[in-house]
């Protein structure tokens, strides 16, 4: 057994040597603009405000924990442009799309079919578990109260004593994913959302209960997938309606 240990530790820095590093994740999500598309109705939204948000912002005149802070020592400023305390370790917020996204982005611009919605970036390293990313646009469609547990401390100080449980909801909205088990997966969940008024009839009017923020409807247009992907190769998730396009590289250890 004791002959053996050399050679175990050996093949366990081999393997941490491995896993190393970090993958840098680019997300850009398109709009079909040549494609009519049937969506789903819904009367409620679903909150993704339980995920890291990446563009999460402290509120005027705070500086909660939640703000942006300085890196750890030792941070590389090439590969993370944003640090916050929020986040899950060791993850970083980038702010600078790489030159094949920036070209992507441009051909998407200039295209008469497509328009481009959204990009979002992040680094993550190559060992620790991650949960879903949240990413958005800025439109805000809703804002609604989704507190985490059902007792609620209301700030009495504050012109909005239950902000902290506001959770907003937006056009563009959604998560995304990469998890590695033995391979790269990527799993987007997205939602492209407008808000419509529903058709509301006489008979509806004339009834005494009748409120007209029940008559307010949503058209959902979703992206729901999940696929093996490789690094340093442009990942493409579409529907009729709209799509997403994704690159994952590797940052290679100092």
């Amino acid at each position: 057994m004791k002959r053996l240990m050399p050679l175990l530790l050996l093949l366990f820095c081999s393997a941490a040597t491995a896993d190393s590093g970090a993958y840098r994740v680019e997300v850009i999500v398109f709009r079909n603009l040549d494609v009519v598309a049937e969506p789903a109705v819904v009367e409620q939204l679903r909150s993704f405000s339980g995920f890291p948000d990446l563009q999460q912002e402290p509120s005027a005149g705070e500086l909660p924990d939640t703000a942006q802070v300085d890196p750890p020592p030792g941070l590389p400023a090439a590969q993370a442009d944003i640090y916050r305390a929020d986040l899950p370790d060791d993850l970083q917020v980038i702010t600078g799309k790489s030159t094949m996204m920036d070209n992507v982005w441009r051909r998407l611009r200039s295209s008469k079919g497509y328009r481009p919605l959204l990009y979002s970036a992040w680094q993550q390293n190559r060992v620790d578990y991650y949960p879903p990313v949240h990413i958005h646009d800025q439109q805000v469609l809703d804002n609604q109260l989704r507190p985490p547990t059902p007792v609620m401390v209301a700030d009495l100080t504050a012109d909005d004593p239950l902000s902290a449980y506001r959770s907003n909801l937006y056009r563009l909205d959604g998560s995304v994913q990469l998890r590695r088990s033995r391979f790269l997966h990527l799993d987007l969940d997205l939602e492209l959302r407008e808000k419509s008024q529903g058709t509301v009839t006489e008979a509806v009017y004339s009834n005494p209960a009748f409120n007209a923020v029940d008559s307010v409807q949503y058209q959902v247009f979703s992206l729901h997938q999940s696929r093996q992907v490789q690094t340093d190769k442009m990942q493409y998730f579409d529907t009729p309606y709209f799509g997403a396009l994704v690159l994952v590289t590797t940052i290679q250890a100092d």
